[in-house]
């Protein structure tokens, strides 16, 4: 077994054994590149409160990541929940449950007529090694402790390839769920888009509502080609005793554009890093997303708009709404390379903090080394307005009811931004049940 100076394979015997499986049935530089982050992950602690910037606000020392092992097999009333959300939002889109080891697929007729290719991403890494290959380049196998785990660890997954000039015309929906106590599943979504091809995607997590204790490492990565589209839309809900650590990390040659929409409402403990990376001349991204926070999740979004290129574009808009001990942190950073003329970038976080014991922090940075960008950030944090609340209730309308509406417009002003109106629509009624006080962390099953 390999061990270091960090989290040591006898502190977390089924993953190490489970590296091992995975590292003997790769081939050439996948088995090279898993073996490199097992290497990369024993030899780094897991990150620290006390010691590291990005966790100054986010303490996992409670986590004991040795008490988690590879999940078992979900159950049909979860995937029944899954065809359930994903037939409300998008009836018409084609389907890949990520549940490792299995990933199952209701593929498209008309993805399929176009060429795409829509497979597991370990059966890809065997067939279309230079495609994978080529996506996973974006992300270094020992950027993080996750980063590194997840590399060394991921089974089943999600690929997606859309070929030069192919408008994918339905989307494409993936689901990443786990089950059974102390279960850690490790989602993944690798997604190329060739040059001047378009593609609608949902990153859809979910567990079961319930106690159950689950650990998600997951990872989203996309390389967009020239002038390729990507809509990107995220929902996360895993149940209330979920720890879950997320990178979703786009990048964008010249021109390309990305749509990008996060709703986060379920975990115990979340960490998701937004990031984009412009790095082609007029690449645009258009980032936004709402929150919610009940009992005592605490809900931590990190992003990073990287300009690398001149004449590039991009906005983040982050609403959050938290209430009883709930906690949201944000931290964003756009960063303009010296070359990167012409940049146009804002970033800005609201939130609504609706009882004493909730709290939100709001930390917007900006590194600039051009001299010719406008670029810019905000972030406000406060409690429902009296005078809005007034002016409802001079109309008749009840001090709740004001209340869910003024929160519900507030948070509308971030879903106007979510470019599939279907999974606006899911969201919203998500958001509602919230509201109402009903948390949604996790989902109900039907015949569960």
């Amino acid at each position: 077994m390999i061990t270091g100076a960090g989290v040591v394979a006898s502190d977390a015997p089924a993953f190490a054994a489970a590296v091992e499986e995975r590292i003997a049935s790769a081939d050439g530089w996948l088995r090279d590149r898993r073996r490199a982050a097992w290497d990369a992950f024993t030899a780094m602690p897991l990150p620290s409160s006390q010691r590291d910037e990005d966790w100054r606000r986010t303490d996992i020392s409670k986590l004991r990541l040795g008490s988690f092992a590879p999940g078992e097999a979900i159950d049909e009333d979860l995937i029944a929940a899954i065809r359930r959300r994903r037939d409300r939002a998008a009836a018409n889109a084609a389907l890949l449950v990520d549940a490792a080891p299995v990933t199952r697929i209701e593929q498209s007729d008309e993805l399929t007529a176009a060429g795409v290719v829509l497979s597991p991403l370990d059966e890809a890494a065997t067939l279309h090694p230079e495609l994978v290959e080529r996506v996973l380049a974006s992300v270094g196998v020992g950027e993080s402790a996750f980063v590194a785990l997840w590399n060394a660890m991921w089974s089943g997954g999600a690929f997606i390839y859309v070929p030069h000039s192919v408008n994918a015309s339905v989307p494409v929906w993936v689901a990443h769920s786990a089950a059974g106590d102390h279960a850690a599943t490790f989602p993944a979504t690798v997604v190329l888009l060739e040059d001047n091809a378009s593609l609608t995607l949902v990153d859809d997590y979910l567990s079961a509502a319930g106690e159950e204790e689950l650990f998600s490492d997951a990872l989203t990565v996309v390389v967009a080609g020239r002038d390729a589209r990507l809509d990107h839309c995220v929902l996360q809900q895993w149940g209330e005793n979920v720890w879950h650590v997320a990178l979703h990390r786009t990048v964008l040659a010249q021109n390309a554009r990305l749509r990008m929409f996060g709703a986060t409402l379920g975990a115990r403990l979340q960490k998701a890093y937004w990031e984009v990376l412009l790095d082609g001349p007029g690449a645009e991204a258009d980032i936004s997303g709402v929150a919610f926070g009940d009992a005592s999740q605490h809900l931590d979004h990190q992003s990073l708009q990287a300009h690398r290129a001149p004449q590039t574009t991009s906005r983040l808009k982050l609403k959050v709404a938290v209430r009883d001990r709930a906690r949201s942190v944000y931290s964003g950073l756009i960063d303009v390379d010296r070359i990167a003329q012409q940049t146009d970038a804002y970033v800005q976080n609201r939130n609504l903090i609706l009882s004493h014991g909730a709290t939100a922090d709001s930390v917007p940075r900006l590194e600039i080394r051009a001299n010719d960008v406008r670029c810019g950030h905000g972030a406000t944090a406060g409690h429902i307005d009296d005078d809005h609340r007034f002016y409802l209730m001079a109309r008749g309308v009840s001090e709740a009811d004001a209340d869910r509406l003024i929160v519900r417009g507030f948070l509308d002003d971030a879903l106007a931004h979510c470019p599939h109106q279907g999974f606006a629509d899911l969201v919203g009624d998500l958001l509602d049940h919230e509201l109402e006080g009903d948390a949604q962390a996790g989902v109900a099953l039907v015949g569960a």
